[in-house]
């Protein structure tokens, strides 16, 4: 009769060695799929919104960066999200786009279902419906900024995620993505 025996501890090394071996290899494939889905979806929430300035400005026959109480004045940025904390910054922790002079919250133009209150309908042509089902911040916890006071010059308009930095590396007037550094990570979409 044969006896049951356990493993030897030299067999216990080598498995062991193994699942090591296969876990150095899977885990860095698995955190970079992780992190491509994250630049997906902040390419994808950049598109949603550019869609829906665009849509805005064919319904209404304007941008969406004026004051909706006196029609007049013109907002610098458009950001979702909400709080000064949620702002993407410069290399120098500056406030790169001045988003906190003259910006308003994305959502209050494109008159989201739960802001209040709605767009005021005068300065739109009567014409402003819901753009943006929801307002939200990218996977990295900033918020998507457009920096608005372009629509009425010659610059370029993007939509932009700061990326997993959380750093604009993209000038406010930029024909490119990421032109202040060679090895940016910003994430964006050019409206006009």
């Amino acid at each position: 009769m044969k006896e049951n025996r356990g493993f030897t501890l030299i067999e216990v090394i080598v498995v062991a060695a193994i699942i090591a071996i296969l876990a150095g290899i899977l885990v860095p494939m698995i955190f970079n799929q992780i992190d491509e889905s994250k630049k997906t979806r902040a390419q994808g929430d950049c598109k949603t919104i550019s869609t829906a300035v665009t849509m805005f400005r064919k319904d209404t026959g304007k941008w969406p960066n004026s004051d909706t109480e006196d029609c007049t004045f013109l907002y610098t940025t458009l950001q979702t999200g909400s709080g000064a904390a949620n702002d993407p910054t410069d290399a120098a922790g500056a406030d790169a786009w001045n988003i906190s002079a003259n910006a308003v919250a994305l959502g209050f133009i494109l008159n989201l279902p739960a802001v209040t209150p709605a767009v005021a309908q005068a300065c739109f042509n009567g014409k402003a419906v819901s753009y943006l089902a929801e307002d939200k911040v990218d996977p990295w916890g900033k918020n998507y900024i457009v920096n608005a006071a372009n629509f009425g010059n010659s610059n370029p308009v993007w939509v932009i995620s700061a990326g997993p930095n959380g750093v604009l590396e993209t000038g406010v007037n930029s024909q490119t993505l990421n032109n202040i550094v060679v090895t940016g990570d910003d994430i964006g979409v050019k409206i006009k």
